[in-house]
């Protein structure tokens, strides 16, 4: 199945002198001003991934491995190495724990599983690198009897791609950890790695990651990569989970595709910045057009199709000014990121999306059906007379740059405001706050009130960190609902040689402290995410033949 964005052809009469007949003639030449964007389905996946469960399901119905002879296959889908799958089965139907021993009791990984099973096919993740790992597995049948047993599962050495991790602080107990919890870092490009408070790495991905690593309602992972790792393009968008295993694979034409940096070769993205899931199930993502202007168009791709089922083109929305006479900054390879979209979010509130535009210093929110713009949060200076209805009214300095906007569940018991988190480059592209552009970056949390377009800061972290933090591109923020914490990514620190995550409390205390060096370039924290390798939406299933 494949699904096209759009193509725009016109046909352009020109007048031509004959030679030696004194006639003129109309001829007409195809000019495609819009570069395909296509999407299929891809299936070619699923006969290898289906041998392999084929073979696991045959091991396990073999009868030779029981409680006390426990079939281990480690990375079962050749795809997460520090993860296992276990196999065995036992005469009594049983629920199974598990426990990956960490080096203290705030990293060692625990999981259960509830269903009483006679056959177990039971996911193995958070195992170190380079390590012959003791997972105890725990044995309960219905009448409460349990047995303990002992497996150890041995992993080969740890990637070079990924950074060293320097630990300067971790406070376990201030920490939002539970019993699976691991810090996670979205790459640029390469690869995506999750660490544990001791900064041990215990979960990474061999396929190549950028930027989209999202957790869906089900568990599962939307993730974008690539044909293979050392192809040109990312371009083919995966749902699949922490132990490897594919459920969907959507294969992106490249010809819209950019570079990042700017230039005219190198590695290049299809879905350059970001992409969720919507309430029907279906994933928004950003995108580029295929025309000149990039960074500036959304799709809604049916989940079980790969149809396009909705196209958002921010030219119909903003002041044609704003693309057509952009100058505020430049690419080697000519194409014009007047508006450079580097998030989306859903608001289930009001049936809105709420987007971050780097090069406009601008968040706004827009409704989904309509493409109608209820608030932006900036300076309106510049803006034309009919926009100026739109922004929101508060004594709140202009962000610059800014990155990962959000909503945050609610802060203040009102039902009719909306906090929003997000990450402050605070550099002033085309009308940050110039006092202050480039002396610091800070994540900042604000209230609005919709219906009455008001705005107040109620939150931030990061100014007194000064020059020293000031990240001019990337950096997320994000908002750990268990305590309360913030987990806040500095990702192009040091010109892009270091970056650094904290966790920090409601009352700005750092309970976290990490730094990440000697990465391949370009290899830095595009975000951090605190995720749990079981988390509660995930189940995972052996298929049967």
């Amino acid at each position: 199945m494949r699904a096209t964005l759009k193509k725009i052809s016109y046909f352009i009469g020109m007048t031509v002198c004959l030679t030696g007949c004194g006639v003129s003639g109309s001829v007409s030449n195809e000019v495609d001003t819009e570069e395909q964007l296509s999407v299929s389905l891809n299936d070619e996946w699923q006969e290898m991934q289906s041998e392999k469960e084929k073979k696991y399901q045959n091991l396990l119905k073999s009868g030779e491995y029981t409680e006390d002879n426990i079939y281990v296959q480690l990375d079962p889908y050749d795809a997460s190495p520090l993860s296992a799958l276990l196999l065995f089965q036992t005469e009594d139907a049983m629920t199974v724990d598990i426990s990956v021993a960490g080096k203290d009791e705030a990293t060692t990984i625990k999981n259960s599983f509830d269903d009483y099973e006679t056959d177990h096919s039971i996911p193995v993740l958070g195992l170190y690198p380079d390590t012959e790992n003791e997972v105890t597995v725990t044995l309960t049948d219905e009448s409460g009897n349990s047995m303990e047993k002992t497996v150890t599962i041995k992993t080969g050495t740890l990637a070079k791609s990924i950074a060293t991790i320097d630990v300067k602080e971790a406070d376990t107990q201030k920490m939002d950890l539970g019993d699976s919890e691991l810090t996670f870092v979205i790459p640029s490009t390469k690869r995506a790695y999750a660490f544990d408070a001791n900064g041990d790495v215990r979960w990474h991905s061999t396929r190549y990651n950028s930027h989209i690593f999202k957790e869906l309602t089900n568990g599962n992972l939307l993730y974008l990569t690539k044909e293979s790792n050392d192809a040109d393009t990312y371009n083919v968008l995966l749902e699949t989970d922490y132990l490897g295993k594919i459920y969907h694979r959507y294969d992106f034409s490249s010809s819209s595709a950019a570079n990042d940096t700017g230039k005219s070769e190198g590695e290049m993205t299809v879905i350059h910045h970001d992409g969720i899931e919507l309430p029907s199930g279906n994933f928004l993502l950003t995108v580029n057009d295929g025309s000149n202007y990039i960074e500036d168009t959304m799709i809604e791709l049916n989940r079980e199709t790969g149809e396009i089922e909705k196209t958002i083109d921010l030219k119909d929305i903003l002041p044609e000014a704003f693309y057509e006479d952009y100058d505020s900054t430049s690419r080697e390879d000519g194409k014009v990121d007047w508006f450079h979209q580097n998030s989306v979010e859903y608001d289930e509130a009001d049936n809105s999306i709420i987007i971050s535009g780097r090069h406009q210093d601008t968040i706004m929110k827009i409704d989904y059906d309509t493409s109608e713009i209820k608030w932006i949060m900036g300076d309106s200076s510049g803006w034309p007379e009919s926009y100026q209805k739109y922004f929101l009214k508060g004594d709140v300095k202009a962000s610059g740059g800014q990155h990962a906007a959000i909503v945050l569940p609610d802060q203040d018991d009102n039902d009719e405001t909306t906090d929003i988190l997000y990450y402050d480059n605070n550099i002033s592209v085309t009308r940050g706050d110039e006092e202050t552009s480039e002396k610091y970056s800070e994540a900042r949390q604000v209230r609005i009130n919709d219906a009455e377009m008001t705005i107040e800061e109620v939150w931030t972290f990061g100014e007194a960190l000064g020059k020293d933090y000031y990240t001019k591109i990337i950096g997320s923020a994000r908002y750990l609902s268990n305590t309360g914490n913030r987990l806040v990514n500095f990702g192009y620190r040091d010109e892009g040689q270091t970056s650094s995550i904290m966790e920090v409390t409601e009352e700005g205390e750092t309970v976290l402290n990490v730094d990440l060096t000697d990465f391949p370039t370009s290899a830095w924290a595009y975000r951090a995410e605190r995720f749990s390798l079981y988390n509660e939406d995930w189940t995972y299933e052996l298929k049967e033949e």
